[in-house]
């Protein structure tokens, strides 16, 4: 019934066509042909003439191909479920294919062309004798390089240096082919063309219409009329309606638009219905009208219906005459305030009906407009674009109880039904029509086995009804231009439904999506990000940042349904068996794959003869790779562009690869690969290349891979060597260039022409720091020199440059774009011009253990480092400059002219920063000080005058002190307030008991509080800090002097390593609760406190008695805690708690007591080594239960199987863990997970009709592991 559904909503979309062109194609034969040497025999001449005759007739066929395509879309826009139209569109979309392999291959043909002309010219050049230097070995080590001196030159294998396409007549072949299909598909198309003539004239004629009764469609016409009593979530949005539509218009005209915009089924035509239908906006208007525009505008139409609604006694009927109609329509305006509702309209045409409005004499018009497409407003009043979004949470929830509930109660249901209710919210995407569709199915029945069936199978997305929410979004995909609909589909293969756009357009590059625009200088990555921002415009994605996107699960279950089976997520299920230091998963059954599938993710592993089955596969996305090497070199994998590969147990990348000669985009980064064959770098039409990091070694003859445009390592420490640089100029995004010490002049540097690669926006230089030593100093300053990047670069690392000089290209302020700049381990760099300090853009620096360095600065202009954001000083001695005489220079009254927007300043075990004044430093928000003694003088003064600071961290301070003359009283402390942002404040290591005591009497909006290893710390009035809500102990006493109330808004504490919280003058007045000095507490971990007396709270001296009353603890984390019984007076108190982990508590024999624990839902007990006893009563809110390491423990509890919500069990590392309890595991248990436990248990839970299989065969996720020792 479903898979019907689903094929009934199909049936009115086309799976995606790119564009069937022989444009392309045309042009590589002839350039083929133009090359081709003269015959030089009898039979090479006819294969050439031939080749001609083919190429003649693909010329003949070129108008036939795009008439093709629409008239079949013509024809399928009449009868969306003619199957004949639509095994046409199939049919030509397989030759549209065919016309890209053999582009493809074509194309491959003239880089490998290019190639070998390369390489030849370059060792002409060269010569043997300084080539060979350089290609001795099969790989370049990322590292030093060893092997440099072999004579050898190295070759790609004879395998890899050829294409399919060998002969002219393999070419002949091919064409004819294409051809064909073509003669026959216009044969077709002239007889279903020749049928839709006749059946149009039957028609025609009054005998009947032959299609009437099988082809019908819901067609969406709306009214003002609505049912809604309430609106959710938009009361912001009615509020600027009404606003909008009640003032005066602020512009000359009498007309003003407001448009509301937002995907299908987000509640645009309600909103409009509801402020139509408002009684305020009633009394405003003299008149009204709402008009459906829909897909098809019909000016005459619409001026006829305003007509109509304004004046019924004007006769315009019979007449189509639209000047009359206008006219007649300004006449009945004059002095009348007009509003009008053009709903749904999907093209700007409907702008043509501004021009009669305007020149009326209404005495206003307001227009109110509900669109999809923000592309067709391009109004003067777009500034009052209301773009709907999915309602927020709250207000989401309860339309989705009502539309759910109806008439009953949801209170009277139990908390179960709503939380299956939440997960199925998560996937509405916030629309309201998804709530109604999701609600009336889940309204049948209010069971907790109903709502689960839906939340699993997704029926409630089958509706077919025209106000249902799949056909709304699907008529959205249908408006979508047709260069945008294969790359939206193209996304119902991403698994994760967050995507990265630049991996996203290169994928569609791949795939043929993209095409060169020949009309202006885009890129095809250019123009692929228009392609996401009219998705994202459209509503199709969302923005997660500038560089990623996101699907919604409603997208991407249309994506997949206008696939038509093109795009398959694979997920293989496996038969149970034993198996050594191997997780045994059981996900269900195999499915075979279609042979027309042309982009598979495999989910787990593949059997690789069902992929060898299909004939047209384009992408591979797998998360296994198993068996797959060896078949690399089968005809199913030869058409493939995109190949990704999720596997690090995958060390090793078979040599077959170079079979791939389609391949565009290659994507190891999540392998444990170690060498890349060289067999690769024949892989010419390669654009992307993402090699892991463990990565070795690099093939010699990468520079062939011409056509790479992302070379990515997941160490970024790696990458490319100048030699192997040479032919990669399109290069884009990060370079990273290595082993320059083996550079030897200036003239071998600027052969990597870096000035030339625009493209280029991080690049990094390295020098190897082991074998630096080697190299002259005067010649690494003259290779970088000669590494003069392009003005566009963003961000520059140079790391391990012994020279002294800074190149000239970096004394001038060439490098205007440039945004970042990091110096490691420079440590002979003596100065940095001031150039480097004008430079518009630059807002982060980094030095690392550079060694002594001066910062120069220009005292002729108003400020150094003007937009500077963030200042990293580690190991290094820094001195800024000025070029005159003194750092006087450097600062202006009031303001410094050296970093005036400085936000964050790290300076780390530096020995001295001179003419760095701190408290200068006006605008600073982030202070990071570690181990930096000339910098602690300052430190008083900066908390003194640092009114932006938020966070502070002081590391290895000493002789921390803020001077004050005389005692604080209250209004001393009101005033003392100097620091009313700092937020965060972190000291390790400092001697800091009076500073603390000073520092937090100014801190009125302190949120976080870390000591370290510090000496006692004395608080007096703590109840001030009334924003304290985090607070982290390690091995520090910290002494309380005031409690009224002590932690008002305390959320976590974090106690460890012997410390302690002592209240010192506790009135007798105070109550002993606990929860009087921590109301609040969420949580709560205590780690390594030997003594259970440490913490010294006036109640108990003993845990977990202190523990008594924390009413809002939720999270408790105990950790090598000599804790011995959990006494259930103690746990009742604890409501909220529903997490509780037990760890190394060495001491620890039962969790009796637990029970009494009323939220308690997740249990983790580990290295427990004595841990061996369940309390006697159940736990019955248990959902997980997570042991390890518990060598005494045997058996679980006889009350398990009671339990009706676990999910999750999970027993590890116990080793005398040998039974399963007798009662068997709960109904609701979805994963088991027992490894490293005894043996014979794991044995038996895998052996089919086992006792102990048949307590588990019911969950549908077990893991099992044993490590034999």
């Amino acid at each position: 019934m479903a898979s019907a559904t689903l094929s009934a909503l199909a049936g009115y979309l086309l799976s995606p066509l790119r564009e069937v062109s022989l444009e392309k194609l045309i042009g590589y034969l002839w350039d083929y042909l133009s090359s081709s040497p003269s015959p030089s025999s009898p039979d090479e001449a006819e294969k050439q003439q031939e080749l001609k005759d083919s190429l003649e007739a693909l010329e003949d066929a070129k108008l036939t191909v795009r008439s093709m395509q629409s008239r079949i879309m013509k024809l399928f826009q009449k009868h969306k479920q003619n199957e004949r139209v639509v095994g046409l569109h199939n049919k030509l979309k397989d030759v549209g294919y065919d016309i890209q392999d053999l582009e493809s291959e074509m194309n491959y043909m003239e880089l490998e062309r290019k190639v070998h002309e390369i390489n030849k010219a370059k060792e002409e050049e060269e010569g043997d004798s300084t080539s060979s230097q350089f290609s001795g070995k099969r790989s370049f080590p990322f590292r030093l390089p060893t092997a440099f001196l072999s004579k050898k030159k190295r070759r790609l294998p004879e395998s890899s240096q050829s294409s399919s396409l060998s002969t002219d007549e393999d070419i002949v072949r091919q064409v004819t082919s294409i051809l064909k299909q073509i003669k026959s598909i216009e044969s077709k198309l002239k007889e279903e063309t020749m049928l839709e003539e006749l059946f149009d004239q039957i028609k025609l004629n009054g005998v009947y219409n032959p299609r009437e009764h099988h082809f019908t469609q819901n067609e969406r016409v709306t009214t003002s009329s609505t049912n809604e009593r309430k609106i959710y979530g938009r009361n912001e949005e009615i509020q600027r309606l009404i606003e909008f539509l009640t003032r005066l218009n602020v512009n000359n005209g009498n007309v003003s638009v407001v448009p509301i915009v937002g995907m299908g089924g987000i509640g645009k035509t309600t909103l409009a219905q509801f402020i139509f239908n408002n009684r305020e906006i009633k009394n405003y208007f003299d008149k009204k009208a709402w008009i459906c525009v829909s897909n098809h505008f019909d000016r005459c139409r619409i001026t006829k219906e305003m007509l109509h609604v304004i004046s019924q006694k004007v006769q315009c009927c019979g007449t189509s005459n639209l000047d009359f109609l206008e006219r007649e329509l300004q006449r009945h305006l004059t002095g009348k305030k007009f509003l009008l509702v053009l709903d749904d309209i999907w093209s700007d045409e409907w702008q043509w009906l501004l021009a009669p409005l305007q020149s009326s004499q209404a005495q206003v018009t307001k227009i109110i407009v509900t669109c999809r497409d923000p592309m067709v407003l391009r109004s003067p009043d777009e500034r009052n674009k209301i773009i709907l979004k999915g309602i927020d949470h709250q207000e989401y929830w309860s339309l989705f109880l009502n539309c759910a509930f109806a008439e009953n109660n949801p209170d009277n249901y139990s908390q179960k039904l709503h939380d299956i209710g939440r997960c199925i919210v998560k996937k509405l995407m916030g629309s309201p029509l998804a709530a109604k569709t999701a609600g009336k199915l889940l309204g049948r029945g209010l069971t907790e086995k109903h709502w689960n069936d839906v939340l699993e199978n997704d029926l409630w997305k089958l509706k077919t009804d025209a106000h249902d929410i799949m056909p709304a979004l699907a008529l959205s995909y249908y408006h979508l231009p047709p260069h945008l609909q294969p790359c939206f589909v193209y996304c119902s293969l991403m698994r994760y439904h967050y995507i990265e756009m630049e991996e996203l357009i290169y994928m569609w590059i791949a795939n043929g999506y993209i095409h060169e625009s020949g009309i202006n200088s885009k890129t095809m990555r250019d123009i692929g990000e228009e392609y996401c921002h009219g998705l994202l415009a459209m509503g199709f994605f969302d923005e997660v940042d500038s560089t990623k996107v996101k699907m919604h699960d409603l997208m991407h279950d249309l994506a997949q349904l206008v696939s038509h089976g093109e795009i398959c997520i694979y997920n293989r299920g496996k038969d149970e068996k034993f198996s050594k230091n191997v997780r045994i998963y059981d996900r269900g059954k195999d499915e075979k794959l279609s042979k027309n599938v042309r982009h598979v993710y495999v989910q787990g592993l593949i059997d690789p003869g069902l992929v060898c089955e299909t004939n047209n596969l384009r992408t591979l996305v797998l998360e296994q790779a198993g068996g797959m090497s060896p078949f690399l070199n089968h005809e199913a994998f030869k058409r493939v562009r995109v190949l990704v590969i999720f596997d690090n147990t995958m060390q090793e990348l078979p040599k077959a690869i170079y079979h791939l000669k389609h391949l565009q985009y290659l994507d190891l980064l999540r392998t444990s690969i170690k060498s890349i064959p060289e067999s690769l770098c024949g892989l010419y039409q390669l654009r992307v290349l993402k090699l892991p990091q463990n990565l070795l070694t690099l093939p010699s003859q990468v520079h062939s891979l011409i056509n790479l445009e992302i070379l990515y390592t997941g160490n970024r420490k790696n990458g490319l060597m100048c030699m192997q640089l040479r032919n990669l100029n399109k290069l884009r995004g990060w370079l990273s260039i290595v082993a320059l010490e083996i550079i030897r002049n200036k003239k071998e540097a600027t052969k990597t022409k870096l000035n030339e690669r625009r493209h280029i926006k991080e690049l990094n230089l390295r020098w190897n720091i082991d074998t630096v030593d080697c190299c002259k100093h005067v010649v690494q300053e003259e290779v970088l020199e000669g590494l003069q990047p392009h003005p566009n670069l963003e961000q520059l690392n140079i790391e391990a440059y012994m020279g002294s000089k800074t190149p000239n290209w970096l004394m001038t302020p060439a490098l205007q774009k440039l945004q970042k700049l990091y110096l490691f381990k420079c440590r002979n760099w003596a100065c940095l011009p001031a150039a480097l300090g004008l430079l518009a853009s630059l807002k982060v620096l980094h030095l690392d253990d550079i060694g002594n360095i001066t910062i120069e600065c220009d005292d002729s202009v108003p400020e150094m480092f003007p937009f500077l954001e963030q200042l990293e000083l580690r190991r290094a001695t820094v001195s800024f400059k000025s070029m005159s005489s003194s750092s006087r220079s450097l600062m202006t009254p009031g303001r410094s002219k050296l970093f005036p927007r400085l936000q964050k300043l790290t300076v780390d075990k530096c020995d001295e920063v001179n003419g760095l004044l701190l408290p200068m430093l006006s605008t600073l928000e982030i202070l990071n000080l570690k181990a930096s003694h000339g910098l602690q003088s300052q430190v008083p003064r900066c908390l003194q005058n640092l009114t932006s600071l938020t966070s502070i961290e002081l590391l290895f301070i000493k002789g921390l002190k803020i001077e004050t003359t005389t005692e604080i009283g209250p209004q001393q402390q009101q005033e003392g307030r100097v620091l009313p942002n700092l937020k965060y404040i972190f000291i390790y290591g400092c001697e800091v008991k009076s500073f603390m005591r000073d520092l937090l009497l100014r801190v009125p909006s302190l949120e976080t509080l870390r000591l370290s290893e510090c000496s006692p710390v004395s608080l007096p009035a703590v109840g001030r800090l009334s924003f304290l809500r985090y607070i982290v102990l390690e091995e520090v006493e910290l002494i309380l002097e005031d409690l009224t109330p002590v932690f008002p808004s305390l959320r976590s504490l974090v106690i460890m390593k012997k410390s302690t919280i002592i209240f010192q003058n506790v009135p007798s007045s105070v109550t002993t609760q606990i929860h009087n000095y921590f109301p609040y507490l969420y949580f709560l971990n205590i780690v390594e406190c030997d003594e259970v007396n440490a913490l010294h709270w006036p109640i108990s001296s003993q845990l977990p008695q202190c523990l008594y009353g924390l009413s809002s603890l939720c999270i408790l984390s105990l950790t090598r805690a000599k804790i011995k019984i959990f006494p259930t007076e103690v746990m009742a108190t604890l409501h909220a708690l529903y997490w509780l982990n037990l760890g190394d508590c060495s001491e620890l024999l039962s969790v009796e007591g637990l029970q009494a624990l009323p939220s308690l839902r997740y249990l983790t007990i580990s290295n427990c080594p004595k841990f061996k006893s369940w309390c006697t009563e159940e736990m019955p809110t248990l959902c997980g239960i997570d042991i390890s390491s518990c060598q005494d423990l045997t058996s679980l509890p006889a009350w398990l199987h009671r339990l009706p919500s676990l999910k999750r069990l999970s027993i590890d590392k116990c080793p005398n863990f040998d039974s399963l309890p007798e009662g068997g595991l709960p109904s609701s248990l979805k994963t088991l997970e027992i490894t490293e436990c005894d043996p014979g248990l794991i044995e038996r839970c895998q052996q089919k009709q086992s006792p102990e299989w048949l307590m588990i065969q019911h969950i549908p996720e077990r893991n099992y592991i044993y490590k034999f020792i």
